[in-house]
């Protein structure tokens, strides 16, 4: 086959990706075969994305040498990198990747406004200059893309990931949004199977805050990503009646029993001071109670109980009954015109510092992403990397030690050496090694920290 020399770097990804089709995998080529998340080329340098999930240990080394070649015999190409497709997947039962903050909005009692409150929130946090998500976790009833403006059907990528529909820079998943849809009845590992396809394999694109938008009461969908998602932390959203926090009271027992930290109690729907409704304490005019269309309630957040606020880690003022927010994409929250999108404006306040306090370390922005592949392929990735650099981070899911013992042993005490490796622990997302190497010393590596 012929080959035109490409120039841009858009060129050269199509050039390498004519290349691995010539490349024998399975019962085909890695691109027919699915098995190519994506291919990035910048400055002489192209990544592939595998799902070696699907892959046994030796097809994964024999994929991964294959790919190295072909990318290094695409005329322009001057290193080549292999990474996994689920590569920052926390290790939990629903792993979410791509990441920085996942927020559970929820509460057991329908009717709280809690799904406008998450559609407002988001804007407003996307508003604020952070790059948002919202998934909507309420498989029986999905109602959030239409308060985002976020309109199906969602595409997949070409390993079959539901890919994120994107409604004014926000990245938005739901039942609402797969094409054909009708209506089933989810039970058990349906529900789990669903939510782990949607919420689990989505490629979210760095977001620094997804929310989960939680169905009402306490059934499969809550208890799945409660239990099972790496959740950081979890809003609770109730009127201030006592049917409202009596339920709410229940999700938050939910939460903290599974280690979820509660950022706050958000009283919604509550009339301001001087307003006179004429309604009672439970409900509108006409008796009705807690529902998403009623007007305002005469309570304030300081009647919400005690009990359930005691283990929230900030106050939150309350969102005053605001016609406007029932369609939160025609309301500012940069600069708010109306009490409630002022009142959201400080809940996205409150919520973007607990994900800025919930970054952890710092990860240097070219650290090389080893997590997912098998550990004789990320030693030798490692030892590729020696060609640009001596000094570098790696990220790793496995054990940092049998990564440096396995450099230590490639490199057998002659130059190139390995003299530092400083393991940092990165909780859920696994460790960073930093890594420092002498071309010209024959020193012994320092032990890891």
């Amino acid at each position: 086959m012929g080959y035109e020399t490409p120039a841009t770097d858009d060129e050269i990804k199509n050039a390498v990706i004519d290349r691995t089709r010539e490349v024998t995998i399975a019962d085909g080529d890695p691109v027919s075969e699915q098995l190519l998340e994506d291919v990035r080329v910048e400055d002489g340098v192209v990544t592939f994305t595998v799902a070696f999930e699907r892959l046994n240990r030796a097809l994964s080394e024999r994929l991964t040498e294959q790919l190295r070649g072909a990318g290094l015999a695409t005329t322009g190409v001057e290193h080549v990198r292999v990474e996994a497709a689920d590569a920052d997947a926390p290790e939990s039962g629903l792993p979410v990747t791509g990441v920085g903050s996942l927020i559970a909005v929820g509460s057991a009692k329908g009717g709280v406004g809690k799904t406008t409150v998450t559609a407002a929130l988001a804007r407003a946090l996307d508003e604020s200059g952070l790059d948002v998500a919202v998934f909507d976790a309420n498989v029986y009833a999905p109602d959030a893309p239409d308060l985002l403006g976020a309109a199906g059907p969602v595409q997949t990528t070409p390993t079959g990931r539901p890919e994120p529909v994107v409604a004014d820079g926000i990245e938005v998943v739901s039942m609402e949004l797969i094409a054909d849809d009708g209506p089933v009845a989810w039970r058990g590992a349906m529900v789990h199977d669903v939510l782990k396809d949607l919420l689990g394999n989505a490629p979210w694109s760095d977001r620094d805050v997804l929310l989960v938008d939680l169905p009402p009461g306490i059934g499969d969908a809550v208890y799945t990503i409660v239990q099972q998602a790496p959740l950081d932390g979890a809003l609770l959203v109730s009127t201030p009646t006592d049917t409202g926090a009596r339920a709410t009271e229940r999700t938050g027992a939910l939460f903290t029993a599974n280690d979820v930290e509660t950022i706050g109690v958000v009283p919604n729907m509550v009339a301001p001071e001087d307003s006179d409704n004429g309604r009672d304490s439970d409900g509108d005019s006409n008796g009705n109670r807690d529902t998403e269309v009623a007007g305002p309630f005469d309570a304030t957040g300081d009647d919400l109980p005690d009990e359930i606020q005691e283990d929230a880690s900030a106050t939150i003022d309350p969102i005053p009954f605001d016609p406007a927010l029932r369609d939160p994409t025609t309301s500012s929250f940069a600069e708010p015109s109306t009490p409630g999108a002022a009142a959201i404006a400080e809940l996205a306040d409150t919520v973007a510092a607990f994900a800025d306090d919930d970054d952890g370390p710092q990860v240097p922005d070219d650290a090389v992403d080893l997590r997912g592949l098998p550990a004789e392929t990320a030693a030798q990735q490692t030892l590729t990397e020696l060609a640009l650099r001596d000094e570098f981070g790696v990220l790793l899911r496995h054990d940092p030690d049998e990564l440096i013992t396995t450099l230590e042993d490639s490199l057998g005490g002659a130059p190139p050496t390995l003299t530092r490796a400083n393991v940092v622990d990165l909780e859920r997302d696994g460790w960073l090694v930093e890594l420092e190497f002498d071309h010209d010393s024959t020193a012994v590596s320092e032990s890891p920290a």
